[in-house]
């Protein structure tokens, strides 16, 4: 205090202003390491966003980064252990007959047989690819336009599904979707959704449907899915328009027997109905006779691709 006071006005003018300097320096400083410290928390925050987004959108096992190798004689085995009745492997008459969205007749109206259907009249639009499944019932009607492109969907039934099941098909089919069984522009996918209007006609929990293909099961095999796909899908199915999806020969196939390219060949199709307008008939614009279709169970074992 007796210090301060022998301090001349322009000392103490001189001490003040280098006190509020000082402050001011020290409040910087301040500011500075809460931005900074702002801006790493926020940076860890939309990282850790960032994993739970990928995590959810990409799964921990999402990519087949190694080829699946089925053998033919254990997936007949399979079949029969779930279950599995083939119950056609030709297309419907008047198959590739398009409606307009907004004026095409309900499912019900359209398919009296095998349902869900496996070809028929169809929405002149495909469904946009979902790479996790839906947890609401597909349009069958948009989506057999998509079987016509060459997918494989495996429809279900959720009161007879056991827990965790419905993961494990979302699971299948995003990784076959990430690891190239998918054209998005062509609508051609992998696709799994419940089944309840008016219900699996066979009664059994699993549907598995490609382009003139059913194939019901009393349960998922996860193998079983993939011998579908392996038969039935794109370049190896009997879809009209099949060359939209070439088949990711690398990523599966049998170690005991080949699945043949069917590129090449004509679709087996049926005859234009009279509502609706038809659209080609075969990959290469001719048309071929439509043998029946087969609505009685065959059996189960794996089958050839070509038509």
């Amino acid at each position: 205090m007796a210090e301060q006071e022998r301090l001349t006005n322009k000392e103490r003018r001189q001490r003040g202003r280098e006190e509020r300097k000082r402050k001011a320096e020290e409040e910087a400083k301040a500011a500075r390491r809460r931005r900074i410290i702002s801006v790493l928390s926020t940076i860890v925050v939309l990282a850790i966003i960032g994993a739970v987004v990928a995590t959810a959108f990409l799964g921990d096992d999402d990519v087949i980064d190694e080829a699946i190798v089925l053998n033919s004689e254990e997936i007949t085995e399979a079949r029969e252990a779930a279950g599995c009745e083939v119950l056609a492997e030709q297309p419907e008459p008047g198959a590739a007959t398009h409606f307009p969205n907004a004026s095409a007749p309900p499912a019900d109206q359209l398919y009296a047989g095998v349902r869900p259907a496996h070809s028929g009249p169809h929405l002149e639009q495909t469904l946009p690819i979902i790479r996790r499944g839906s947890d609401n019932q597909l349009d069958e009607r948009g989506l057999l336009h998509n079987l016509e492109h060459g997918s494989v969907a495996a429809w279900y039934d959720p009161e007879q599904l056991e827990d965790g099941i419905k993961d494990d098909m979302e699971d299948w089919s995003a990784r076959l979707i990430e690891s190239g069984f998918a054209e998005p522009r062509a609508g051609t996918g992998i696709y799994v959704s419940p089944y309840t209007e008016p219900g699996i006609t066979s009664g059994k929990t699993i549907a598995f449907r490609a382009w003139g293909f059913a194939m019901d099961c009393d349960e998922w095999d996860e193998d079983v899915a993939y011998s579908v796909v392996l038969e039935r899908y794109g370049s190896h199915g009997i879809a009209p328009e099949r060359t939209f999806a070439p088949f990711p020969e690398e990523l599966l196939r049998y170690e005991d027997r080949d699945v043949e390219d069917t590129s090449t060949e004509d679709a087996p199709v049926g005859e234009p109905t009279e509502t609706g307008t038809p659209t080609e008939t075969a990959t290469d614009g001719a048309a071929t006779e439509e043998p029946p279709a087969t609505e009685e169970p065959t059996t189960s074992e794996p089958t050839e691709t070509t038509s």
